[in-house]
């Protein structure tokens, strides 16, 4: 069935609209195809004689030793030796000789030597294990959930629904209230509620990117925030009575009184619930069920601190200032529409791919697919 891109020019319900599908960003390792070395192959006269070379090669020369330990050490009549480039400038015969086999298996072995391609690295996704194979025998150790990222099959039918509506509402706002500004919505995935709701801010700080301004935000709705008096005037006649129906705990100071009453009045967006969830004190986290609070992770035991455990759904591809930011904040998910030509998830690097880092969240493109 071909895609396509659908692009509305007009209000409709969502419920008649397309769906946005949400597709993991990887890291590298899993994105792409592994690095390729060479190697050394020693074709044996016949099967016989595999036990008798295979006990001197698994104690003087083993895969761990060369890090190929993913790789097989046989296959039919063909044994793997060793890199390449681990020769050094001797040759096979002075090389085998020199980690201490015997002169009858070195015989052996150097009647018949060939090369090959083969994975420096094991495959991490099914379709890496199976490019491997094509070349050698390897080992597969499948990640489930990994594979569920890679094959968008991580989110259900109810979650995709839920990020067409939040990612609609992105869109609304952005255009019908910030004349198209890139937009951001923060959600608590334990509830589906807006947390904070944010748009560029820069014609009154260069900073004040998007994605800075929604965790200045996020802040504001834990007692925090750097920005209190510059966005003042956008937090005044927040009437909380009119969200009790949400049947969460709500603090609405994350999000601007003009959207919050632009959602309240549009009915596409009614049954979407908004608040976060107070920090805990010392003394709630104190007198709570320790037991229980072992087994869950931080949000559950002590609150929201920052963006902790929190999803962001951005209009636009943070670049790297934002997206380093949302490291700090520790915020879980990234999900974006547009991307960036500075832009620090996809297009000009993966900055989640970064191992050095302290806190890694998971990244998603987008995209609207007519069905």
């Amino acid at each position: 069935m071909t895609e396509y891109i659908c692009r509305p020019t007009k209000r409709i319900k969502l419920n008649e609209s397309p769906k946005w599908y949400a597709y993991a960003i990887l890291t590298d390792e899993y994105a792409k195809e592994p690095p390729l070395v060479k190697v050394y192959l020693s074709k044996l006269e016949n099967k016989r004689q595999i036990s008798r070379v295979m006990q001197e090669l698994s104690k003087l020369l083993p895969v761990e030793q060369m890090k190929l330990q993913h790789l097989k050490r046989v296959r039919q009549q063909d044994i793997l030796l060793f890199k390449m480039n681990d020769l050094n400038g001797q040759t096979v015969t002075e090389y085998l000789v020199s980690v201490g086999l015997s002169a009858e298996i070195v015989e052996l072995l150097c009647k018949n030597i060939h090369e090959t391609d083969v994975f420096a690295s094991a495959p991490m996704l099914r379709w890496q294990y199976e490019l491997a194979q094509l070349r050698w025998p390897c080992k597969f150790h499948p990640d489930k959930y990994m594979e569920s990222l890679n094959e968008g099959s991580i989110f259900s039918e109810k979650q995709r629904n839920f990020h067409t509506k939040i990612l609609y509402l992105l869109n609304e706002i952005s255009s019908e209230l910030e004349n198209n500004k890139p937009c951001g919505i923060c959600i608590d995935p334990r509830t589906n509620a807006v947390v904070a709701l944010a748009t560029s801010r820069t014609t009154i700080s260069p900073l004040m990117h998007c994605p800075t301004v929604l965790i200045d935000f996020v802040a504001r709705s834990q007692g925090g925030g750097a920005w209190q008096k510059e966005f003042l005037h956008e937090f005044q006649n927040v009437d909380e009575n009119l969200f009790n129906k949400n049947k969460i705990n709500p603090s609405m100071s994350g999000i601007p009184s003009h959207y919050l009453h632009f959602i309240r009045a549009d009915k596409r967006f009614e049954d979407i619930k908004i608040g976060a969830e107070p920090p805990r004190s010392k003394t709630m986290i104190e007198s709570a069920d320790q037991t229980a609070l072992s087994s869950v992770g931080n949000l559950e035991k002590y609150g929201p601190y920052l963006c902790t455990g929190y999803e962001m759904f951005l209009s636009q591809e943070p670049c790297l200032m934002c997206a380093m930011a949302l490291v700090h904040s520790r915020v879980r998910r990234v999900y974006f529409q547009k991307r960036s030509k500075n832009g620090a998830l996809v297009s000009r690097l993966k900055l989640h791919s970064v191992k050095e880092l302290n806190h890694h969240y998971e990244v998603f493109e987008c995209k609207e697919i007519c069905s």
